[in-house]
């Protein structure tokens, strides 16, 4: 019998991005696993008039996880991610 691999592809899952307005199209992309379950909420690296800033993603729709999470954007805020983050970072437990 093969060796039981992580959920996903290798261990990723397919993020959807939604806006609710239509001036911004959705967008998926595959992340790695990082958890038992889909990270609450995803910052991607942005800018803001001119600055650094993350686009905040809350988790909307779980019902296909591990494959696959839908998260709703929700705002953009003037901060960095944190050292040896990329461009986006995962939090399974937000702090807002």
């Amino acid at each position: 019998m093969p060796a039981m691999e992580p959920s996903g592809v290798h261990g990723t899952f397919v993020a959807v991005f939604l806006y609710a307005e239509e001036s911004s199209e959705s967008f998926s992309r595959r992340l790695p696993v990082v958890g038992a379950g889909p990270p609450a909420v995803i910052r991607a690296a942005a800018a803001f008039e001119g600055a650094a800033a993350v686009d905040v993603f809350r988790l909307v729709d779980a019902s296909a996880w591990p494959e696959a999470a839908a998260y709703l954007y929700s705002g953009t805020v003037p901060r960095t991610l944190a050292d040896g983050d990329d461009i986006v970072q995962q939090i399974s437990t937000p702090d807002d």
